[in-house]
């Protein structure tokens, strides 16, 4: 049903999305999604322009303005098209080269796999039009969103950064060498949102780009369309009758990208293996390098059309997709509603991802789990193919079903008709301040909490000492006011922050402005005590940390140089006490028994004590493990972002009882934690992470610490349980009870995110 969908201010909304190529005859991959995709949104009401290039595929010149520019108009889809620019194709594909040439392993987070140079050229002789981003600098502002998609292009890579404060990337992003180069990374933590064909995706996209990006993500899906929008299935494809054959089937692109040799030698060492066997493998799609082989039971039917593809699909007994470069996989999606079972590659995440949340397939990875997969298809009962074709199919019709991958795009883009949350318009303002030598998790948290309150329109006003929420209709001149000043209304609530030595301790009022007894709040269990002892029982507020605050690049050099294949163990906290250190420095030493190449890195998050430092730098120097243990202070976010994003494991012997915002960022970064079981250590780590309650056999801890390094199923069920975890302490939820204390509306503090 078509309808018009308006925003706020009355005018119909536009929506623009950027591609480099558009058109009809464009069937598959990412130019068929696209197309699909425009078609779907301007059917269902929403004003559409597609912003593209004159060049006519992506197999063509992409230098060559074969299609005709400026605008067409079809209802509300509007397409304009914008000439490519010349460029030098044998620089470009030097380098792509390159890129091509690289071996997953050689792959590394953060670490381009070019130099500064031939990466310049990836990108300035990639496929471009410096019209279209004249456009966009000039006419963006009309789209109320602008979409970029895939993400390795010109027309996303230069046109982005022209829109960014309504641009959305669907990156359709793939384990693939281009998915490392630095621009890319500055792309993806520029846009405003991003848009995943698949949770594989996204999950790969973590790996990547880090916690950074998981406030503006959205797994939309890819739409696929359903038997009764398929085209009757044809009765043969050649001399290939399928309602008469045995077969399973590759359908796809022929390429050895696609892992297609992979399945070819497995069946045939899978018929070597079982010659009586009778089914044949049949191979369908444009092809760059022949693999049929008659003998060894390999049919090669070559470029199918939509009807042959749907007599292929119908009468399969599975489908195999051994490719390990997917973002979306659209042939196991077909197949599945079909009802009929796939088998995928383990290592593809989006595939792998799919088949395990559905149920409806196998998964292979080595040679023997191949045949293995084809020795259950041929002699496993019929009704078993059958059984998890069914379960793919209903997990299609959820994941891939159009109405419903588009609703998903509404609901991100806010076009979904539905009013907004209610602004508060109860607060005035609310007033924050934090001591100048406080822990320096204190920042992040104070950020964290001032960021949740603006994003539901209250002002937040920054100054130094503690955060304190005024009543409304406090007098707007005293938020100006210093630390000295004197406040007589008694503020509504407040939030004390944790103390260390040296520090401004909370007493019973910062400023000469009281606390109120019965909304006051401590951000640590330091603070709470020393309010106890000045008289004023405080709440106990959990810890709290946006993650956006680590939507950035981390340091290229420092990433490079931590991923050199070395295992990284991490702590991050107080430099005050040498004897929790020491004994970290002894659990390395024993660590290093277990595993020779390895790396500590103690990160001193607030460091004011010079002599513990010397005597850490002086154990290091006695114990010779100089070349093994990185100690760091007044690291810039960026260094700090590179360390915990390198990170095997999060080590923590400290018995200092703080905030816990260390160990629930290294959480944010998936990185397994190991700690004392302290208080505050506790308070985050409860049913997530391994908590240790002594720490006098440190060979143990050692032990404990290199099986979350390389036991993978064991890392795997901590990081899931850590995940977990950390939603209760979302700082959405943390603002929402500071605000609570003002009798602010139920539910007014829902969190405002793409995804």
């Amino acid at each position: 049903m078509k309808r018009s969908v308006r925003n706020a201010d009355g005018p119909l909304a536009r929506l623009a999305i950027v591609t480099p190529w558009f058109g009809a005859n464009l069937r598959g991959g990412v130019e068929q999604q696209t197309w699909q995709l425009a078609h779907h949104l301007a059917e269902r009401g929403h004003a559409v322009d597609v912003l593209t290039t004159r060049c006519a595929s992506f197999h063509d010149d992409w230098s060559r303005n074969a299609l005709r520019g400026g605008a067409e108009h079809h209802g509300l889809l509007t397409i304009r098209r914008f000439p490519v620019a010349r460029r030098d194709r044998r620089a470009f594909e030097r380098v792509n080269a390159i890129l091509m040439s690289l071996r997953p392993g050689a792959l590394r987070p953060s670490v381009s796999p070019l130099g500064e140079d031939d990466a310049r050229t990836f990108c300035e002789q990639n496929i471009n039009s410096p019209a279209l981003y004249a456009y966009l600098a000039d006419e963006g502002h009309v789209y109320r969103h602008v979409l970029f998609m895939p993400y390795l292009y010109g027309t996303t890579l230069n046109g982005l950064p022209a829109v960014a404060e309504r641009a959305y990337l669907q990156p359709c992003l793939h384990d693939e060498s281009y998915a490392y180069l630095t621009r890319v990374a500055e792309t993806v933590h520029l846009a405003k949102g991003l848009f995943f064909n698949s949770a594989g995706e996204y999950e790969l996209a973590l790996r990547l780009f880090g916690p950074g990006i998981v406030p503006k993500s959205t797994v939309v899906g890819e739409g696929v369309e359903f038997l009764e929008d398929a085209p009757a299935p044809a009765d043969r494809v050649g001399n290939f009758v399928p309602s008469q054959e045995e077969y399973v089937l590759y359908l796809g692109r022929q390429d050895p990208a696609k892992n297609v040799p992979a399945i070819a030698v497995a069946f045939a060492e899978f018929k070597r293996r079982q010659p009586a066997s009778k089914i044949r493998l049949v191979l369908a799609g444009e092809r760059t390098v022949a693999y049929g082989d008659p003998h060894k039971g390999i049919v090669d039917l070559g470029a199918v059309d939509e009807a042959e593809k749907a007599a292929l699909l119908a009468n399969c007994r599975a489908l195999v997709q051994p490719s390990v470069n997917e973002s979306f996989s659209r042939v196991i999606y077909e197949a599945w509603t079909y009802g009929r079972p796939v088998v995928v590659h383990r290592e593809c995440l989006p595939t792998a991802s799919a088949v395990e949340a559905s149920g409806g397939g196998y998964l292979a990875d080595s040679s023997a789990s191949w045949l293995e997969a084809l020795h259950r298809i041929e002699y496993g009962p019929a009704e078993e193919l059958d059984r998890l074709g069914e379960l793919g199919r209903a997990y299609a019709r959820e994941a891939g079903a159009w109405p419903q991958v588009i609703e998903r795009y509404e609901r991100a883009f806010g076009l979904t008709g539905e009013a907004p949350p209610p602004r508060l318009e109860s607060l005035e303002c609310v007033r924050q301040m934090v001591a100048s030598n406080v822990p320096r998790g204190i920042e992040p948290y104070a950020a964290a909490l001032a960021a949740a309150i603006r994003r539901r329109g209250v002002a937040v006003i920054e100054a130094r000492g503690d955060l304190i929420v005024t009543r409304p209709g406090s007098d707007p001149t005293l938020l100006h006011a210093t630390a000295e000043t004197h406040v007589e209304a008694m503020p509504a609530a407040a939030v004390c922050h944790a103390t260390a030595p040296g520090a401004t301790p909370p007493g019973a009022g910062f400023g000469g402005v009281p606390l109120p007894p019965q909304s006051t709040f401590a951000s640590s269990l330091a603070a709470q005590r020393e309010l106890a002892q000045a008289g004023i029982a405080a709440d106990l507020l959990p810890p709290c940390f946006d993650p956006r605050a680590w939507d950035a690049v981390p340091d290229a050099t420092l990433a490079a140089a931590l991923r050199d294949g070395k295992h990284n163990l991490v702590y991050a906290g107080p430099v005050v006490s040498i004897e929790h250190l020491n004994q970290l420095l002894v659990a390395f030493l024993h660590y290093l028994t277990f595993e020779r190449e390895a790396r500590l890195t103690i990160v001193a998050t607030y460091p004011h004590d010079d002599a513990t430092f010397l005597n850490l730098f002086e154990e290091v120097r006695k114990l010779e493990l100089a070349d093994r243990v990185l100690v760091a202070r007044d690291l810039s976010r960026a260094q700090y972002q590179a360390i915990l994003s390198a990170a095997d494991v999060f080590v923590s012997l400290d018995e200092f009882e703080g905030t816990g915002i260390e160990l629930l960022e290294a959480m944010w970064f998936d990185v397994p934690v190991l700690a004392y079981a302290t208080e505050s250590a506790r308070a985050v780590l409860d049913g997530a992470g391994v908590l240790l309650a002594a720490k006098a056999d440190l060979l143990a801890v050692a032990a404990l610490a290199q099986m979350l390094v390389t036991d993978r199923e064991l890392r795997a069920g901590v990081v899931a349980a850590q995940r977990e975890a950390r939603a209760r302490f979302d700082e959405t939820v943390i603002a929402e009870r500071i605000l609570g204390a003002l009798r602010a509306p139920r539910g007014a503090l829902e969190v405002e995110r793409s995804g």
